[in-house]
């Protein structure tokens, strides 16, 4: 690793991951460089001048890449939530949801799109709200009851890792915090801090890929490549 670079030592870090941050942020830098890596070659390998290979893959890449790199953290364990088509991680109680940004998103933590979906809105739902912004009540609770309802314990919290990549400007952003989605899907951040994509790590470990000359021969395995609406935008 780059000498005087620290990964995951923000007091933010500590408080969701303890000891393992440093891991969990290195491990989520691997994932993107990863993703990027395959969707690139499938591209490549596609002939195709359209950037549908690149962000059809990449989303899917990086889900079960994620889980790859996370896997080996003391106190990690995955679950498969109902409308997931992926396993997420799980890290001492504190859920990993990482996400690729829309082509359409910003480049900037505050322009963020991701596809909204049903699925990330209910995983996203318990996320702590700034203080202008509280999900509908139902019709039997009131005001006050809400007031008094504290946040998300910090054991159990669900954080959002943001990933902004193309085929031409590479793995250029990552974006990780307390984080939901409005109706339209922008991220409306809490708390996050930015994950150094350009820092030298140690990649020994990382699983070596063979040269790609033909599309089918890309590394697409367990990937789901059929049309969906959303697969540009990165929804499970």
């Amino acid at each position: 690793m780059d000498a005087g670079v620290t990964l995951g030592e923000s007091e933010w870090f500590r408080k969701r991951f303890g000891q393992v941050a440093p891991a969990v942020a290195e491990g989520l830098i691997r994932a993107g460089r990863a993703a990027h890596e395959t969707s690139a070659e499938t591209k490549t390998a596609s002939g195709l001048s359209t950037d549908e290979p690149y962000g059809a893959t990449f989303w899917q890449v990086l889900a079960l890449t994620v889980v790859e790199q996370l896997a080996a953290i003391q106190g990690t364990r995955t679950v498969r939530p109902k409308g997931s088509r992926f396993e997420i991680p799980v890290i001492s109680g504190t859920t990993v949801y990482a996400a690729k940004c829309a082509s359409r998103s910003g480049r900037s933590a505050g322009r963020l799109l991701l596809s909204w979906s049903h699925f990330r809105d209910e995983l996203l739902r318990e996320v702590e709200r700034l203080p202008d912004e509280v999900l509908p009540l139902a019709e039997w609770q009131d005001e006050e009851d809400a007031e008094l309802t504290p946040p998300t314990s910090e054991s159990e919290a669900v954080v959002l890792v943001t990933y902004v990549a193309s085929d031409r400007g590479g793995l250029e952003r990552i974006f990780i915090g307390d984080g939901y989605l409005d109706s339209d899907g922008a991220v409306i951040w809490v708390h996050h801090e930015e994950l150094p994509v350009k820092v030298q790590l140690d990649l020994a470990h990382m699983m070596p890929r063979a040269a790609v000359t033909r599309f089918d021969e890309a590394p697409m395995d367990d990937l789901d490549m059929s049309a969906r609406d959303d697969a540009l935008e990165g929804t499970p």
